[in-house]
């Protein structure tokens, strides 16, 4: 699994999108999973800018048909799904990233916390 940091600003989640782009392009991945990995890497490195205070660790692997995308930031605080305001313009995050990919869950570090997805990506063969 590859780890970046990278800094806690608007450039990070453009920065994360163009390591998973190369990561799904390697591991020759249907271009709908890359799609939706790199739409729910956005939502979750955004979330890591907005909540935490320090750079944004993220981590990519790929694995017999399995893409595994890991954000982390120093806040410790978990997120929960919870309904979002029809008049909202943000709280949808986690929805897309619940619709869009297999599983997903936090879990607690040193550091803070880590946000996680899991797709489900058989390479394109061909």
């Amino acid at each position: 699994m590859t780890e970046t940091v990278l800094p806690c600003g608007p450039e990070a989640a453009g920065q994360a999108r163009r390591l998973v782009a190369q990561a799904c392009t390697a591991a020759a991945l249907p271009a709908d999973a890359c799609d939706s990995a790199l739409l729910c890497t956005s939502e979750l490195v955004t979330n890591a800018i907005v909540h935490g205070r320090s750079d944004v660790r993220l981590w990519i692997r790929t694995e017999r048909g399995w893409l595994r995308i890991e954000v982390g930031d120093d806040n410790s605080r978990h997120p929960h799904l919870q309904p979002a305001d029809d008049g909202a313009l943000d709280g949808r995050g986690l929805f897309i990233v619940d619709l869009l990919t297999t599983r997903w869950g936090v879990r607690d570090d040193s550091i803070g916390k880590v946000v996680w997805f899991e797709l489900r990506a058989e390479p394109v063969i061909g």
